[in-house]
């Protein structure tokens, strides 16, 4: 008698049930891992922009050194609309083109990093090359850096407790600075409209003013992980929560003193 072979069905694939389980796997895997690779991309724009506000410290430690121990001027005001000058001078220690990567925050949109252009038919001055367009505080151009040329106080001078703000009001000496670890000097500025940011003025930072919300529309932006990053007068970089260095989110006073204080050159609250 013949006996029949076994013929054994081999599958060439996966049941609905496997594919469904394989795929429910790598959903909780991704769900997993994607906020731990969001918070590791946050983590290495904060520290390019450390990096971008070290350089910027830097250069203003080279300005100081060549220019009698001053401080650049925030904005030349002779001219409607004022040009910001604190950036074009320093940009002349990073490069001797156009570039202005330490001046780009890895964190903002690019519609709110400065871009350089050319044609305006204008001499070299102030820091900007023949022909290029000056950066102005129009509204429609923005810096995603500021700097603290007012202080605590926007109303001055007499007296100016900043770095220094138009080219009417004369410069800001490095021997005025009272403790410059202790002196905010550039940090990540408030371009953010939608956070009570300021279009016109992003190119400041600054510790003022009392009325809610105007408190927040020069005050450090705080885009890493919910701190802003700042340089100090002494070249130094702090990632800062909010409440440190804006006066007016502090309830106590002597909180809201020792973050006033960081805004002025004789580091001491102003209001």
């Amino acid at each position: 008698m013949m006996r029949l072979k076994k013929q054994t069905v081999r599958r060439t694939g996966f049941t609905l049930i496997e594919l469904l389980v394989v795929i429910a796997i790598i959903a909780i895997l991704a769900s997993m891992l994607l906020p731990a690779l969001s918070k590791a991309k946050d983590k290495s724009k904060s520290i390019a922009c450390v990096n971008n506000l070290k350089q910027q410290g830097l250069c203003l430690s080279l300005y100081n050194d060549d220019n009698q121990a001053t401080y650049p001027l925030g904005l030349d005001n002779s001219v409607n609309p004022n040009i910001w000058m604190w950036p074009a001078l320093l940009r002349t220690y990073t490069t001797k083109g156009s570039t202005t990567g330490v001046f780009r925050s890895p964190s903002a949109p690019e519609q709110y990093l400065w871009t350089p252009t050319f044609g305006s038919g204008l001499p070299a001055s102030d820091g900007y090359l023949a022909n290029e367009y000056r950066l102005v505080a129009d509204g429609a151009h923005y810096l995603s850096y500021g700097y603290n040329v007012w202080g605590s106080v926007d109303n001055a001078p007499p007296p100016l407790y900043g770095l220094g703000v138009y080219l009417s009001h004369g410069v800001v000496k490095e021997s005025s600075v009272v403790k410059p670890v202790q002196m905010i000097a550039i940090g990540d500025s408030n371009w953010d409209v939608a956070n009570g940011g300021d279009a016109l003025w992003n190119g400041y930072i600054g510790g003022y003013t009392g009325a809610a919300p105007n408190y927040l529309r020069q005050s450090p932006l705080d885009l890493h992980n919910k701190r802003a990053n700042i340089v100090f007068c002494d070249g130094h970089v702090q990632s800062m929560k909010r409440i440190d260095v804006v006066p007016y989110l502090n309830t106590a006073q002597a909180a809201k003193d020792e973050a006033c204080k960081l805004w002025n050159i004789d580091n001491q609250p102003h209001y």
